[in-house]
């Protein structure tokens, strides 16, 4: 089953390897002006829109996996702790993550409120943990027999699934409401849709409220929806028309043995990022233009690159 599953928010950026690169350190931006949704972190480099890259400051940490962007700043998870990363620079640490517990999984919710961690054992149970901004636990406990992975948090649902079916945890009531007792492979509430069995052979989506048989059904492992919810990324590397399942381009990624890769999602609706070793110690991402187009290096990086979990589905811990 992937971790790279989740939900996705619009974002307008085009990255091309032509485009001219502004680089500057966190700090230098003016303290009133929005925030710029981060679009990828490639070692320390935060990559925004346009083009332009800011520095992370060394109080981040290392290795930081970038989760996604809120209306203060920017939130990574390096170490031991989940951290806001604000544009002038200061650092604020929100919560320690799980450092414990094998397989665990963290995410931002789409709608940017809640920190997601969650860990399964095995015996299929979960041990979930969500916190807000400020740190506060909003949701958490230890859960039998739910059979799967978050998928998903957002508007005050955490959606679990996996071969056990499909259940959500609210947060004002902390008790699982089943879905669908049928496997479930993505959750993407932004479309209301989730990834289901086809009748043969395959998966496919069918309606998150009402879900059903799915519209269309083929043999991939759905990693991503795209923000505009036209296009769907898989894991083996074919990008689907959510219209009818054909796949419009196949985009490079890593072979079984060859390393493998922890995060694929969407730069925007019409550009994939991937995560592909670049020679024995380096991670380069690359982008990949959909429907058509040459694939090409955003950058390289001794570290981690990331993108944010709303475009990618939830970070798998190594």
């Amino acid at each position: 089953m992937s971790r790279l599953l989740g939900t996705f928010a619009a974002v307008a950026v085009t990255l091309t390897a032509t485009i001219t690169l502004t680089t500057t350190t966190v700090g230098s931006a003016a303290a009133q002006e929005p925030v710029p949704r981060a679009v990828s972190l490639i070692g320390s480099d935060l990559h925004l829109p346009h083009g332009r890259v800011v520095h992370l400051p060394a109080a981040a940490g290392g290795q930081a996996v970038l989760l996604g962007t809120v209306r203060d700043g920017w939130v990574v998870a390096s170490g031991d702790s989940f951290r806001l990363v604000r544009p002038d620079g200061r650092v604020r640490t929100i919560a320690a993550r799980d450092r414990t517990n094998p397989e665990v999984t963290e995410s931002l919710s789409a709608d940017g409120r809640w920190i997601t961690s969650s860990a399964v054992d095995q015996a299929d149970a979960v041990t979930l943990t969500v916190v807000d901004l400020q740190g506060r636990e909003v949701l958490g406990g230890w859960y039998q027999n739910l059979g799967g992975d978050v998928l998903a948090a957002t508007r005050g649902r955490v959606y679990v699934g996996g071969w056990g079916g499909l259940r959500f945890l609210d947060r004002s009531t902390s008790r699982p409401t089943r879905v669908l007792d049928e496997p479930a492979y993505l959750v993407d509430p932004a479309h209301e849709t989730v990834f289901v069995d086809g009748p043969a052979a395959g998966v496919g989506p069918t309606d998150l409220d009402a879900p059903g048989a799915p519209r269309w059904h083929a043999r991939f492992e759905p990693a991503a929806v795209s923000p505009d919810g036209r296009h769907v990324v898989g894991r083996e590397g074919t990008v689907r028309s959510m219209t009818n399942g054909r796949v419009v381009r196949r985009v490079p990624v890593p072979q079984v043995g060859d390393g493998g890769f922890r995060f694929l999602g969407w730069a925007s609706s019409r550009r994939v990022l991937l995560e592909r070793p670049d020679g024995r110690r380096r991670t380069a991402l690359v982008s990949c233009p959909v429907p058509r187009g040459s694939c090409r290096p955003v950058g390289s990086t001794l570290g981690a690159v990331s993108v944010p979990t709303s475009h990618a589905g939830p970070y798998h811990q190594p």
